[in-house]
């Protein structure tokens, strides 16, 4: 998906969610007009308890699932610097070996680099990985995995640099998990059914004046929408308007340019 689907995508999240805010209005104005206040009033009691108590325990629900959404999408940004940090890190390494083995992991790393930036982080957005990117993966292993060192020193240095690429590695594959993992469909029926029960509760309430009681229901729809579609974009931290970027990958192409040409 390209930049202009993604707004396309955010655009129709941001349209059924002002519809929805829109409809749960029109449906209080209509129970309004059908309905007369006094009816209403007799129902306060009970319909108050009801509402605090599906309303309440489904904004717990929903703030529960928002924070693990949240929490989802931070993690996949922390994965995606650490993954960047262990590669800049692995490309260093690479200058205290000896020929070829230097020139042939630094090749294997740069190489990885540029395929996530051109390649992976757009197909990504499909929600897939990409397999010129995995095989520039393999690669990489198979760069450093031919090297058998000799002295100590670069016995040592070897040793390091191969739990780098574990370190390395482990970030890629948490990174390609958040590409699937996402809501249980089940959670999602809960959150949309029970979401539009509790803005349906506002209209067991008989104010005098409509007017307060419409803001009222607009400000609680608007609210459940905003935060279903703040649920959505996290849960998806590799597409849409919120997506993590692919800036550490650039910054280190970046950086390992830089050496290319220092003296």
């Amino acid at each position: 998906m390209d930049v202009d689907g993604e707004l396309v995508v955010a655009g129709v999240e941001i349209v059924i969610a002002l519809a929805f805010v829109v409809l749960s209005v029109a449906a209080l104005v209509i129970v309004r007009r059908r309905i007369p206040v006094e009816t209403l009033e007799q129902q306060h009691e009970v319909a108050g308890v009801c509402f605090a108590v599906v309303g309440g325990l489904y904004g717990i629900i929903l703030a529960f699932v928002l924070v693990s959404s949240w929490e989802r999408y931070e993690q996949a940004r922390a994965q995606t610097e650490l993954e960047a940090s262990a590669l800049g890190d692995l490309y260093r390494h690479s200058e205290g070996f000896n020929e070829p083995a230097r020139s042939r992991l630094q090749s294997a790393v740069a190489a990885y680099a540029e395929s996530v930036v051109q390649d992976e982080w757009a197909t990504m957005t499909a929600g897939h990985s990409s397999q010129a990117t995995q095989e520039k993966y393999y690669a990489l292993w198979k760069a450093l995995l031919e090297d058998r060192p000799s002295d100590a020193w670069e016995v040592a240095l070897y040793q390091n640099t191969l739990e780098k690429l574990d370190d390395f590695a482990d970030a890629r594959r948490h990174r390609l998990l958040y590409i699937h993992a996402a809501l249980p469909a089940p959670i999602w029926t809960f959150l949309i059914v029970f979401g539009i029960a509790t803005v349906a509760f506002t209209y067991f309430f008989g104010m005098r004046h409509v007017v307060p009681q419409v803001i009222i229901t607009a400000v609680l729809a608007g609210t459940i929408a905003g935060t279903l579609v703040l649920v959505r974009e996290t849960q998806h931290p590799f597409s849409g308007g919120m997506r993590v970027g692919d800036d550490p990958f650039r910054l280190v192409l970046s950086h390992m340019r830089t050496a290319q040409t220092a003296p």
